[in-house]
C-alpha cells in the first residue's frame, strides 16, 4: 500500500537525545529559536505546543474583541476558525482563488466592514498568497494580518521568506509537515503593537516577562493565556530536523516536479487540473494535488487507487457550510470557487520517503483511469 502520507522522516533522533543532553546543545529550544529568527529575519521566534495554539495565542494577543469580526478563508483547517470563536470574535468566511486555494485579495476587501480588525490567511501546500495586495488591503484599512504558514517552512514571497508577512505568524512541526517533530509550533511577533498582549498571552497570562527583566519584582495573572512551552526533547528532535532542512525539501521539491511533469498531458487533454504556481512564490512541494472534473469522479478516483493500493485523500471541506460555522460566522461575498474547487481536489501520495518506483505506480493508474 503506498499511503498519501507518512509520519516524517527522524534520523536516530532518539540516539541523539543523549549526546545534546551532554551539552553539546545546552538549551534546544533557544537554539531553534536563534536559528529561525537569524534564517527567516524575525523580530521574535517562540516554540509552541501547535500551530493550533500558535494561532490561539496570534488572537490573544489582539485588542478587545467585543462585537468585532475576523475575516478567513472558508477553505482552511478548523484551527484558524476555532482559534477566533475561541476569543470572542466573529468569524466572516471569504472565497479563495482556483489556481492556489489561497484566500482572495478581492474577497478580502469586499468583506470589511466597521467590525473588522484582522485578516487570516494560509500559504496553502506552501505557495505564498498575494502579499503585495492582501498588506495593501490591511494598511488602508489599519487591520491586523495573522498568516498561517503551517505549510511553509523554507518558501517564500518575492525572495522574502514567508513567516515575516504577518502582524503574528505561525508555523507547524507536527507529523504532517516537511519538518517535523511530531507534534509542536512555532509563532513570530512581528509588530511591536501586539508584543505586550503576547507575552502575557505565552506566560500564563502573567506579567513573567515584565519579572524575568526585573521591571516588577513578582508576577500576578494579567490577561487571558496559556501553557505554551514545547517539551524539550521534543525540541532536540526539531534542532536535529533543522540540520537537514535544506536536503529534505529539495527530495519534496523532486517528488513534486515529477508528478507535475508526468501529469501535465492529462491536464493538456483537460482530464484534470493542476497547481499553477505564481511567479511570486517559491514552495517547498508539501503537498501535491491534482482537481478531477467534479466531486463524483474524484471519489471514483479515490476507489479506484485504492483497488490498486494507492492512498489518496481529499483536503479541506468548507468551513461555512459546517454546522458549527453557520452558528459561528457567515460567508461574506459570493461564493464562487471555495465550495466547487475543494470538492474537485484530490492529493496524491507526498512525503519524504516516497520512492520513485511508487511515484511512478500513482503516474501509472491514474493515466489508467483516465483510458
Amino acid at each position: 500500500m503506498i499511503p498519501y502520507f507518512k509520519k516524517n522522516h527522524i534520523t536516530n533522533e532518539l540516539d541523539k537525545l543523549h549526546s545534546f543532553y551532554q551539552g553539546i546543545v545546552v538549551n534546544p529550544r533557544q537554539e531553534v529559536e536563534i536559528d529561525f529568527k537569524e534564517k527567516y529575519n524575525l523580530k521574535s521566534f517562540f516554540l509552541t505546543k501547535s500551530c493550533t495554539q500558535s494561532l490561539e495565542l496570534a488572537l490573544m494577543s489582539l485588542p478587545d474583541s467585543k462585537g468585532k469580526e475576523v475575516i478567513l478563508p472558508s477553505y482552511g483547517f478548523v484551527s484558524l476558525a476555532n482559534a477566533v470563536v475561541m476569543n470572542g470574535y466573529k468569524c466572516v468566511f471569504v472565497d479563495c482563488e482556483p489556481s492556489t486555494m489561497n484566500i482572495s485579495a478581492e474577497a478580502i476587501e469586499n468583506a470589511i466592514t466597521q467590525n473588522t480588525v484582522a485578516v487570516m490567511t494560509i500559504n496553502y501546500a506552501g505557495v505564498a498568497c498575494d502579499y503585495d495586495k492582501i498588506q495593501r488591503i490591511c494598511k488602508e484599512n489599519n487591520l491586523f494580518l495573522i498568516e498561517d504558514n503551517a505549510h511553509g517552512i523554507s518558501c517564500k514571497y518575492r525572495g522574502k521568506y514567508l513567516g515575516s508577512f504577518g502582524d503574528i505568524s505561525t508555523i507547524s512541526f507536527d507529523f504532517f509537515k516537511n519538518i517535523s517533530c511530531d507534534e509542536g509550533g512555532g509563532i513570530s511577533i512581528n509588530n511591536v503593537q501586539l508584543w505586550d498582549g503576547f507575552v502575557k498571552s505565552y506566560y500564563f497570562g502573567t506579567n513573567k516577562q515584565a519579572m524575568t527583566e526585573g521591571h516588577v519584582s513578582s508576577y500576578e495573572w494579567k490577561h487571558k493565556g496559556t501553557n505554551s512551552l514545547l517539551a524539550e526533547p521534543l525540541a532536540v528532535i526539531l534542532y536535529t530536523q533543522l540540520q537537514q532542512t535544506d536536503k529534505m525539501i529539495r527530495q519534496y521539491l523532486s517528488n513534486w516536479s515529477f508528478y507535475f511533469q508526468e501529469l501535465q498531458s492529462l491536464e493538456k487533454d483537460g482530464k484534470i487540473q493542476l497547481a499553477q504556481i505564481p511567479e511570486y512564490a517559491q514552495h517547498n512541494g508539501h503537498i501535491f494535488w491534482i482537481k478531477t472534473a467534479d466531486k463524483s469522479e474524484r471519489k471514483k478516483l479515490i476507489d479506484f487507487l485504492k483497488k490498486n493500493k494507492i492512498g489518496s485523500a481529499f483536503h479541506y471541506t468548507p468551513l461555512h457550510t459546517s454546522e458549527f460555522g453557520r452558528k459561528v460566522g457567515e460567508f461574506r461575498g459570493e461564493d464562487k470557487y471555495t465550495t466547487t474547487e475543494s470538492s474537485r481536489l484530490l492529493r496524491l501520495p507526498q512525503y519524504y520517503l516516497l520512492k520513485r518506483e511508487e511515484q511512478e505506480k500513482v503516474v501509472e493508474k491514474i493515466f489508467e483511469f483516465y483510458k
